[in-house]
């Protein structure tokens, strides 16, 4: 008790804020939950038995940025210690969370405040609130309004109430607010005679004390408790434990501490903590502990004692392929339990197994010791599924699905001859539920048919059966003759290409494509254009292209395809011109007088190629002007803007179907009458 005792005393004297050491009075007011805090200063005011000056302290309030005072009180020391002992009894009464009376040195802290009648000079006995506030140093202005703020001015009288000295302030309102780091726990012990609990916080914002609450068996609300209380603190964080021993066996109990600041502000609660008056040091963890495989269940057989059934929850199984590490929870039983299957283990692999005590509060102090066992399976693994390809230009791509949790190693087996005889060309691991593997061998050819199938390696080493058997040409770049001899020549605006027949010396090929390109657009390889989207026949070694136009200069060139795709280098082109037929003016020309004007004759146009007459006019010294334009089925133009007594000569041009005009036709001319 004497050890409690002295913890209480140095927390609730240490913790205290010790701002004071140095007067300052730019920062003496200070807002608390219910008012706001006045420090007078370090000077205790004994007004009736002060060995060096006898004084007292008069506290003015105003409005801030008013200046209209009004007294509040006088301050002044009690004159005995009876006096100081009455002013901490009612303070205990008043204040909401004040050092209770019994835990301070009351009798030292009085006669050191006689001895040096300054309050720096108590040194840290003078730092509780409500010493200060017993000395008469410190006030609680509680006749004011929330959220107002206002300032204090503070005076020194002598015994005959004359001004000595005085200050003024800081403005400040209340209630206050203080904003401490999260206190979270840290460690936790438990036994049938006492409960042991340590918070830590960032050391910034240190609280002044701390209030400590309990509940009990989930009843009822939170009550304050006076448990033992350990501080420490240093630049880097600060560390609160309790030591609660009122407790009782078996029964469950929350708490949590809450800071307070120097002037009774709450801060943020720290986390709620749940235990057990309990001492796990009466439990023996599991023992005799076995591990079997079993594969009729397809997994690892794992049995155990265990003593204290009813003093736990369950017990927690935890696995790793490693001794030291990486272990995870694998299963939860109860304490009754002895024996648990391990289905997820994979054969011939290694495991490493402890148990963990748990309570329902998640405590978990104890584990057993590691144990390890190994699963051999001797079923034969299912087959890989769904095999497919995919071919590539860098060779065939193989893609299955994964037949069975236990596999990790395939077998790729592929034909290498003209027959159809699988051997194993690769073997690869993997763990995905979806696997590829491509074939780059260089022996592969675009043009030769490939078998593929697949087999299925578990982990214990036995092989499955093969997979389906799947056929794939390859995409690789197979080396194609280029058509040679490329030839050709033009007839009735049409031109006509052949060359050399490739089909009798590959049997593969797939077939032709004829590429062109107009000499007055392109210049290079690149601009060719295909005539047509489809293969022609790898039989048809000719093509006649219709598209052309007369007139225009062509380059042909061919290229050859396999029936993987495959295709050759483009032939040597060959040069085209397609002739154009010379555009005929009309014939037979005649020109008439009439009464609306001069009508233009000709000749019915024999070419079906020509598309429109131009009609022309022209006088003596003036150039020549179209004056109409009509269709190739039209014979005749009458010209209606002509002039009285005025001489005109006409013309006509035949303009064909690609826009390519004629020569002048013959020349006529006429007086209009």
């Amino acid at each position: 008790m004497k050890l409690k005792l002295f913890l209480i005393i140095l927390s609730a004297i240490l913790i205290a804020d010790s701002k004071f050491a140095q007067q300052n009075y730019e920062n003496m007011a200070f807002a608390g939950p219910n008012g706001i805090f006045v420090n007078t200063g370090s000077e205790i005011p004994f007004s009736a038995s002060g060995k060096i000056i006898l004084f007292k302290y008069k506290i003015e309030r105003s409005l801030a940025n008013q200046n209209n005072w009004l007294e509040v009180t006088q301050l002044s020391a009690p004159e005995n210690y009876s006096s100081f002992l009455n002013n901490i009894y009612t303070l205990n009464q008043q204040l909401k969370d004040s050092i209770p009376a019994s835990v301070l040195p009351l009798e030292l802290i009085w006669k050191k405040a006689k001895q040096f009648e300054r309050l720096d000079s108590l040194k840290y006995l003078g730092n509780p609130l409500i010493i200060r506030m017993a000395l008469g140093v410190t006030y609680l202005d509680k006749e004011i309004s929330p959220n107002q703020k206002y300032v204090y001015k503070i005076t020194k009288l002598d015994r005959d109430g004359n001004s000595i000295e005085s200050f003024t302030t800081n403005a400040v309102s209340f209630p206050g607010k203080y904003q401490n780091n999260l206190f979270t726990i840290f460690s936790k012990d438990a036994s049938d005679k006492f409960i042991r609990l340590t918070w830590k916080a960032d050391a910034a914002n240190s609280p002044a004390r701390f209030n400590v609450f309990r509940r009990e068996n989930f009843q009822d609300n939170f009550i304050l408790i006076n448990p033992v209380l350990i501080y420490n603190s240093d630049e880097n964080q600060i560390v609160v434990t309790i030591v609660d021993s009122l407790v009782q066996k078996n029964n469950t109990y929350e708490y949590y501490v809450l800071p307070l600041d120097y002037y009774q502000n709450e801060g943020t609660a720290s986390d709620t903590v749940t235990l057990p008056a309990f001492s796990f040091n009466k439990i023996f963890p599991p023992y005799n502990i076995k591990v079997e495989g079993d594969d009729s269940l397809d997994g690892l057989k794992l049995s155990w004692s265990f003593d204290n059934k009813n003093d736990i929850t369950s017990l927690k199984i935890f696995r790793s392929v490693y001794s030291e590490k990486d272990f995870k929870e694998i299963a939860e039983v109860t304490g009754f339990d002895s024996i648990y299957f391990d289905r997820t283990a994979e054969p011939m692999i290694k495991y490493f197994y402890y148990f963990q005590i748990n309570d329902q509060f998640g405590e978990v102090p104890l584990s057993s010791a590691k144990v390890f066992g190994l699963y051999q399976s001797k079923q034969i693994p299912p087959p890989p599924f769904y095999l497919h390809t995919d071919s590539t230009l860098t060779g065939v791509k193989l893609i299955w699905n994964k037949p069975d949790e236990y596999v990790n190693t395939y077998h790729i087996y592929r034909n290498f001859g003209n027959d159809e005889i699988l051997s194993e060309l690769s073997s690869i691991k993997s763990s995905d539920s979806v696997i590829q593997f491509i074939d780059t061998t260089s022996t592969l050819k675009g043009d030769k048919i490939y078998y593929y199938s697949v087999r299925a390696e578990n982990t214990s080493g036995r092989l499955s059966n093969f997979s389906d058997t799947v056929q794939v040409f390859p995409k690789v770049k197979a080396i194609i003759t280029t058509p040679k001899l490329l030839k050709g020549y033009t007839l009735d605006g049409k031109v006509f290409l052949y060359w050399e027949n490739l089909f009798a010396e590959n049997q593969n090929l797939e077939g032709y494509k004829v590429f062109r390109k107009n000499k007055a657009f392109n210049i290079s390889n690149e601009n060719f254009v295909a005539l047509f989207d489809s293969l022609l026949s790898p039989k048809q070694n000719n093509y006649v292209d219709t598209s052309c136009i007369a007139g225009n200069d062509y380059e042909y060139t061919v290229k050859s395809y396999d029936i993987s795709g495959a295709e050759s280098e483009y032939s040597p082109y060959i040069e085209i011109t397609l002739p154009t037929d010379p555009v005929l003016p009309p014939s037979g020309l005649t020109i008439t007088n009439r009464d609306n004007g001069i009508l233009i004759q000709w000749d019915p146009l024999i070419s079906n190629k020509i598309k429109n007459v131009k009609i022309f006019r022209y006088e003596r010294g003036s150039e020549p002007i179209q004056i109409g334009n009509v269709n190739a089925d039209e014979f005749q133009f009458l010209d209606t803007s002509t002039i009285k007594d005025n001489l005109y000569f006409y013309f006509i041009i035949s303009v064909d179907n690609y826009g390519s005009e004629s020569n002048r036709s013959e020349e006529l001319g006429i007086r209009r009458l």
